[in-house]
C-alpha cells in the first residue's frame, strides 16, 4: 500500500491520504463522501459541495474489463488543498504518468483537479474506436455467415458499452457541477474549462450510445438471419407436406382394402396406381417451378 501525505509535485498543494488517515484528519468530510460505507462500496462518480469545499468519489472501469474492474478513490477539494483518498495506490501512478503531460496550473488545487479528470480521458475516444472496430468486425462475420456464439459475443460487449456510458454521463455531471461552482464563485478560467471537460465527456457518452444502438442493429440483423433460416426451413417442410398429401389421400383410399374394389383384384391395378402417383408428383413439381416456389 502506499500512501503519502506530501505535496505531489513541486508547489502544488496535492495530497494522498489513506482512508483510515482521511477519516481521522476530516471526520465530517468522510461521513458526507463515503456515507458510512467505505471507499470499497463507491460505485459511481459524484461532487457534494460542502461548506468549505466539494468532495467526492470517482468510481472509473477498468479498460480490461469495464463491467467488473474498477478504480475507486474519493477526493477533497478546497481553495487550498486538493486530498485524494485512495488506498490501492492508483492515484499516485496516475500523478506520476502526469508529470510527462502539460499543466494548465499546478499550484492551484482546482486546476489540478481539471488536469487530472483531463488526463482520465485523454485516450478514450481511440478506446471507444476499438469498440467500433469490433463491432464492424462482427458484422462481417455476420454477413459471412461464419460466427459462432454471437449472442454470448455481443452481449458482453453491450454491457461493457452500458458500464462506459454510465461512467461518461457521470463525468459530465460531474464536470456540469464544478462549472457552476466556478460560476458561483466568478472563476471564469474554471467555469470555462470545466465547461469544456463537461461537453468532452458528453461527447464520449454520445459516441458510447451509438455504439450501444449499432449493437443492438447487430442483433437483430443476427435475428433476421435466424427467421430467414427458419422461414426457409418451413418452406421446405410445406412443400414436402404439399407434395405427398394427393399421394397420402390415394394410399389412404385404397387402403380401405373394401371387396368391391374392382382396382384390388385388377391385374396391373398396382402398377396403374404407381403410375398416376408419379403424374401426380410431375404434375405438382412443374407447377411449383411455374410459381417459382423453389427459389
Amino acid at each position: 500500500m502506499r500512501t503519502t501525505n506530501d505535496t505531489l509535485l513541486p508547489c502544488s498543494p496535492v495530497q494522498i491520504l489513506t482512508e483510515k488517515q482521511f477519516c481521522e484528519k476530516y471526520p465530517l468530510a468522510s461521513r458526507r463522501i463515503f456515507l458510512n460505507e467505505g471507499l470499497v462500496h463507491a460505485r459511481f462518480c459524484k461532487a457534494e459541495q460542502l461548506s468549505n469545499g466539494v468532495a467526492g468519489t470517482f468510481a472509473i472501469p477498468d479498460k480490461k474489463k469495464p463491467v467488473n474492474g474498477k478504480f475507486t478513490f474519493g477526493y477533497y477539494l478546497t481553495s487550498k488543498l486538493l486530498i485524494f483518498i485512495d488506498d490501492s495506490g492508483n492515484v499516485q501512478d496516475f500523478i506520476k504518468e502526469m508529470k510527462d503531460l502539460p499543466l494548465t496550473d499546478a499550484s492551484s488545487p482546482c486546476l489540478f483537479l481539471f488536469d487530472f479528470l483531463e488526463f482520465l480521458l485523454k485516450d478514450d475516444m481511440i478506446y471507444l474506436l476499438d469498440y467500433e472496430e469490433k463491432l464492424t468486425d462482427l458484422e462481417e462475420q455476420l454477413l459471412n455467415k461464419n460466427l459462432s456464439d454471437f449472442n454470448r459475443t455481443i452481449l458482453s460487449v453491450r454491457k461493457e458499452l452500458s458500464a462506459l456510458s454510465a461512467y461518461y454521463e457521470q463525468l459530465s455531471d460531474l464536470g456540469e457541477t464544478f462549472q457552476k461552482l466556478a460560476a458561483e464563485k466568478e472563476q471564469q478560467r474554471e467555469r470555462l474549462l470545466f465547461g469544456l471537460f463537461s461537453d468532452k465527456a458528453d461527447r464520449l457518452h454520445s459516441t458510447v450510445q451509438m455504439l450501444k444502438e449499432y449493437s443492438i442493429q447487430l442483433k437483430e440483423m443476427h435475428q433476421t438471419q435466424i427467421d430467414l433460416r427458419q422461414n426457409e426451413i418451413m418452406k421446405v417442410l410445406t412443400i414436402v407436406t404439399t407434395v405427398f398429401m394427393p399421394l397420402t389421400l390415394v394410399t389412404g383410399w385404397y387402403g380401405m382394402n373394401f371387396y368391391n374394389m374392382p382396382e384390388l383384384s385388377y391385374r396391373y391395378g398396382y402398377r396403374i396406381i404407381c403410375i398416376v402417383c408419379l403424374v401426380i408428383l410431375f404434375i405438382e413439381l412443374w407447377i411449383f417451378i411455374i410459381k417459382k416456389w423453389f427459389k
